[in-house]
């Protein structure tokens, strides 16, 4: 996998994606990350919820409980990728092939410009080494099993911001459980603004994240030395280019309201890289209510 320049590049870029909102619409799905909630209440896959939709959903919702524990959890509400990324014990392995001397552990020098920044994140005593273990844990640290955030509450608040979510988790505690469950036609309905019995595409849209919250999402992701500002050798490679722009002070480091000056010129729904595009259902695709 290494022989790609692109590896690295393409896994910094995903870490720095992880807190961009999900899809804006359930038929945008080949430029965006499905939702999994929408794809199960859809039935016929129109971008709508009719009248029979929203009474079929807990049947419909049920289809993703793929534990069977009559609850849906917070993973069980996020989307699987295809490309998701490789494990912690992947990445260790992936990595120590660099190991040019055989020492068991990793320096700068032996590892190519390209990955720098990850060396600077992961060396989290600052000793100018990388052990298996300090990439073991930076892995887990930096994204979940399928690039999403490892934090509970910051989870939770992304998948809250679906308003179908948000309306189905009544309680607010990142899991739908068997009553909200029962209960989804009559909390699906507080969507329908309209009050036509349908809830339509435009009441359903997801919201975004806030320059202010995306700045505050990547001070805690990669300043690694707690400083409130990130350096140049802090920042994914994927916004190295725009590093010089957004350091409107020119003292070499982005704060927070450089950060948030930046973001708000960045559509949290825009275009994402070309491997998002294989993010699908996959094995997760309800296969139809079931009663």
């Amino acid at each position: 996998m290494f022989r790609s320049p692109c590896l690295f590049s393409r896994y910094s870029v995903v870490l720095a994606l992880t807190f961009s909102a999900c899809a804006m619409t359930h038929a945008q799905r080949s430029q965006e990350r499905p939702r999994l909630v929408l794809y199960a209440l859809d039935l016929d896959h129109d971008g709508n919820l009719s009248p029979q939709e929203i009474q079929a959903a807990p049947s419909a919702l049920r289809t993703l409980d793929r534990d069977g524990d009559g609850q849906l959890s917070l993973y069980e509400l996020t989307p699987r990728r295809q490309d998701a990324g490789v494990s912690p014990d992947q990445m260790v392995t992936q990595l120590m092939r660099f190991d040019k001397n055989g020492d068991g552990v990793l320096t700068a020098d032996e590892l190519p410009e390209r990955m720098q920044s990850l060396f600077a994140r992961a060396d989290t005593n600052r000793d100018g080494k990388l052990t298996p273990n300090e990439i073991r844990q930076s892995a887990a640290k930096s994204a979940g099993p399928r690039g999403r955030p490892t934090d509970a509450g910051e989870a939770i608040n992304m998948v809250h911001l679906d308003p179908i979510v948000d309306v189905l988790d009544a309680d607010h505690d990142g899991a739908i459980s068997a009553e909200e469950i029962s209960a989804a036609s009559t909390h699906l309905l507080l969507l329908d603004k309209s009050h036509d019995g349908v809830i339509s595409a435009d009441e359903m849209r997801v919201r975004q994240q806030s320059p202010a919250q995306r700045a505050a999402h990547m001070l805690k992701e990669f300043d690694t030395n707690q400083d409130g500002k990130l350096n140049r050798d802090e920042v994914p490679d994927g916004m190295r280019t725009r590093f010089a722009e957004a350091d409107k002070n020119g003292d070499g480091f982005l704060d927070s309201s450089e950060l948030e000056q930046m973001f708000a010129t960045i559509p949290a729904g825009g275009p994402r890289p070309n491997h998002d595009n294989n993010a699908t259902p996959d094995a997760q695709q309800p296969k139809g209510p079931t009663n």
